[in-house]
């Protein structure tokens, strides 16, 4: 608070109490509360008092004092005050942090962040300035802007995006919890302890793992109008799927039946077929450490023993079936290139089916069903006995660069987007009455802008939070079934919260990642002529590149994890 005008301590002490010795005396600063009001009286006050004591002091001093005064009231209106006297974090400076996400820009999103930005700006003095990577670049981009020299603040993250990669590498900010308390404390207060102790690399804390359980499942998204025409009852498992598409080909010359290809699912197809066929069998299969690095293990084998997934026993019948599929033309020739994702196809009408995970089809079904009723969009289950995966918290998060000029800030922000309704709301739907509209304490209702910044559509991901989330009200017919049974069969995996460090093998990863990127991609969208030989030109190529040394370690790791969980 201001400095109150000096007075003599006699008449002070027989006016307003020897509690006021000092001359300094201040309240306690208050986030929500104006300090103005009372300070204007106690101005008055004082000058009372002192007018009743003498004249010692002059006209000029008692004018300059009030000036002063008046100066000091005008600018704690028009700035946001310094939380230093308060004893909090020190927000006299303004900052624009800048923020990474993944997809592509909504039509809305400065709109919608400049709403964001009023509140930030009046909370914390710090405003975000957003940027994006698409589906089609982040796999590049995302490790080359650690090392661009570019001043950037936060980025989306997550257990398939980087997350361990950067964290070892020191890409990242250490979150402590000291830092936790001090600049986050909403997080502090409603973070699921399980959640930050997934998050922990080598016992430190790198990333603020999203506050939402989530299960991820994948669904078939069709059009009904073309399953009546061609007597299709439906669309729930590869089979079906297959004679779907089958018929896509032979009557809908202008129609892709399925229009993959982007980074984000050039393996989509690969991976439905791949979680059906592990699941199957006797080894129960799954993926273990970077996901480049294509390691499996039984979950079934306490030893742990890793495998590239090209010495997986199902392996080569997925590429058969993905090479079958490729040939009858159920996908582009140009897929390998095609950096618009199957969704994307799907709704602007190239495609005849989409295939992608639950959430996705919720963001974009009121839409559709809006934009093209004609096509009766239906929705399948696509597990097809497959128990979904119930997500590590590290499936979604947001991280601070380990260069940013201001972390502390950078943390404050995050704290408001995932805790504050008002911000989480604009991030995760957008703009109240324009692209949303409530509908009790836990659903929304879509608005025809909606098209313009698709609920859940963002990348907004890292800060959902259960606290605060909203359901879109009148979506997907028949999807409470369907999410009550995926309730009762999700899992968690085996290595679930396994987070493998790399630091030993740093190089070998990063030679195996380039051949993920593209022999191992070709092959999963079944471009191949030879599948037996290829696949075995893909090993010799990631056995040079140091697979089995990736592969040791990797187990060695896993067998630790497995003592003490």
């Amino acid at each position: 608070m201001r400095k109150r005008t000096r007075i003599t301590g006699l008449l002070m002490a027989l006016l307003l109490g020897i509690s006021t010795l000092g001359g300094c005396g201040s309240k306690p600063a208050s986030s929500d509360v104006s300090d103005t009001p009372e300070t204007s009286s106690t101005s008055q006050e004082s000058e009372s008092a002192s007018d009743s004591e003498s004249k010692s002091a002059s006209d000029s001093e008692s004018k300059s004092a009030s000036d002063s005064e008046s100066k000091s009231a005008s600018d704690s209106e028009s700035e946001p005050e310094s939380g230093t006297e308060a004893g909090g974090p020190d927000i006299s400076e303004e900052v624009t942090l800048t923020m990474y996400l993944i997809g592509d820009r909504p039509v809305d999103n400065d709109e919608v962040f400049a709403k964001i930005n009023e509140k930030l700006k009046a909370e914390i003095n710090a405003t975000i300035d957003v940027k994006f990577m698409s589906w089609g670049e982040y796999e590049q981009k995302y490790p080359l802007i650690f090392a661009s020299g570019e001043d950037w603040d936060m980025i989306y993250t997550a257990d398939w995006c980087f997350y361990n990669a950067q964290a070892t590498k020191q890409g990242f900010w250490e979150i402590t919890q000291e830092a936790l308390d001090t600049y986050a404390p909403m997080t502090a207060q409603t973070i699921y302890p399980e959640a930050w102790e997934q998050a922990k690399v080598n016992g430190q804390v790198f990333m603020l793992p999203m506050n939402y359980k989530e299960i991820t499942s994948y669904v078939y998204m069709v059009r009904g109008d073309l399953m009546d025409k061609y007597e299709i009852q439906s669309v729930a498992s590869l089979d079906e799927a297959e004679a779907y598409m089958d018929a896509i080909v032979a009557n809908e010359p202008t129609l892709i039946p399925l229009d993959v290809g982007s980074d984000y699912d050039k393996l989509f197809v690969f991976d439905r077929m791949w979680e059906k066929a592990n699941w199957e069998s006797e080894e129960k299969v799954a993926g273990i450490g970077n996901w480049q690095a294509i390691g499996s293990v039984s979950e079934l084998d306490d030893d742990a023993e890793v495998k590239g997934n090209y010495d997986q026993a199902q392996f080569q019948a997925v590429i058969e079936r993905l090479k079958d599929w490729r040939d009858r033309g159920f996908w582009s020739k140009n897929a390998v290139v095609n950096t618009q994702n199957n969704t994307e196809s799907f709704q602007a009408g190239k495609s005849a089916m989409a295939l992608c995970n639950a959430n996705t089809a919720k963001s974009i079904y009121a839409q559709m069903a809006t934009e093209h009723p004609e096509w009766d969009v239906r929705v399948f289950d696509a597990q097809e006995g497959v128990p979904p995966v119930l997500n590590s918290y590290l499936a979604n998060g947001m991280s601070i660069f380990s260069k940013s000029k201001h972390p502390e800030r950078a943390l404050m922000a995050l704290d408001y987007l995932r805790n504050d309704v008002e911000v989480n709301s604009l991030f995760c739907y957008g703009i109240e009455g324009k692209h949303w509209q409530a509908s009790g304490d836990n659903a929304l209702v879509s608005l025809p802008d909606s098209s313009n910044y698709a609920y859940d559509g963002n990348c907004n991901w890292g800060v959902r939070n259960d606290a605060s989330w909203r359901v879109v009200e009148g979506g997907i017919p028949g999807l409470e079934e369907l999410n009550a049974a995926w309730k009762e069969s999700a899992r968690s995996r085996r290595y679930q919260t396994f987070v493998f460090d790399d630091t030993n093998v740093k190089n070998e990863i990063a030679a195996m990642t380039e051949i993920f990127n593209s022999d191992y991609k070709l092959l999963g969208l079944g471009f191949t002529d030879d599948p037996a030989g290829d696949i075995a030109k893909l090993k010799d190529k990631m056995t040079t590149a140091g697979a089995d040394t990736v592969y040791a370690e990797m187990q060695k790791q896993a067998q630790e994890f497995l003592k003490t969980n």
